[in-house]
């Protein structure tokens, strides 16, 4: 039976103990108070399931009640940040089938409606050190409070153009912030890949590395800008930043995951014979 918390005693969480919970998901170290954590498949490059989609929210919970976290670098691993799907995890859940309500609403709205507040709710400054490609859930670099890539990276979005869905999990609100409404509109409905140069340009991402310095320049970010700060000045210099996020995707988050959740009913490119899931392309697309 797990230990019950006590009525004097605070709640707070141990980097020793969510760590190892977290350790098929999330590698984490830890110096100075700066908590380095990037997603993982198998210790390789991540790859998007089920299962991860939904280990952010409580995860992050993990990390925001942890007191000694004081700045969070959150990136991938290896060379790709985000840059395919784990078809054995969306097979264990019959993803393969035609869509059901169970499915729309149980994995994809319950979850995505909360995950990028996992992100926002936390109260110390994030720094975002995009490692390689990102073709979907952008937002779990593009909401932080510095976002870094490497020269490698690439950022396309996969729901429209790839698995022939709704792009309503928040990337229609994002981007249209970042970008404006007719580039967004563009990037979200023609599948264009943007390149690292790109990302800069547009003022996605406020700097580009090269790929085998990335995370030791967040490391310089986290210590150069932030460490000396006082704590009070970090926390609130955050919680005033990222205020604008979480107000507008309060408004449009419930909305767009609704549409994109329904709409699968109509088209589920999974269901479909030669629908590769892995890499967002079906037969069909290759004649």
């Amino acid at each position: 039976m797990p230990e019950a918390w006590s009525r004097t005693k605070m709640y707070r969480t141990y980097l020793d103990e969510y760590s190892a919970k977290w350790a098929e998901y999330f590698s984490f170290k830890r110096e100075d108070g700066i908590l380095e954590m990037r997603m993982h498949t198998l210790n390789g490059p991540a790859k998007w399931s089920l299962e991860l989609h939904r280990a952010f929210i409580p995860a992050l919970a993990d990390v925001h009640h942890d007191p000694e976290n004081e700045i969070l670098i959150f990136s991938g691993t290896g060379d790709k940040f985000l840059d395919t799907m784990d078809p054995e995890g969306w097979e264990r859940y019959d993803f393969k089938q035609d869509m059901t309500f169970d499915r729309g609403y149980d994995f994809w709205y319950k979850d995505q409606v909360h995950e990028p507040f996992s992100f926002l709710n936390l109260e110390i400054p994030v720094i975002a050190a995009i490692n390689g490609p990102c073709f979907i859930h952008q937002e779990l670099a593009l909401l932080n409070d510095i976002v870094i890539a490497s020269e490698s990276t690439t950022m396309a979005d996969g729901h429209y153009t790839g698995m022939g869905i709704v792009p309503g999990d928040g990337v229609q609100t994002i981007f249209r912030e970042l970008m404006g409404v007719n580039r967004a509109k563009y990037f979200l409905l023609t599948g264009q890949v943007l390149s690292a140069q790109e990302l800069l340009d547009l003022g996605l991402v406020g700097e580009v590395v090269p790929d085998d310095q990335v995370i030791d320049r967040a490391w310089e970010i986290a210590r150069t800008v932030f460490k000396p700060r006082a704590r009070s000045t970090r926390v609130m210099t955050r919680a005033l930043l990222v205020q604008p996020w979480r107000e507008i995707l309060v408004r449009e988050l419930p909305a767009g995951m609704a549409n994109e959740s329904w709409a699968v009913h109509g088209y589920w490119g999974m269901a479909q014979d030669g629908f590769d899931i892995e890499t967002l392309t079906s037969s069909e697309d290759e004649e």
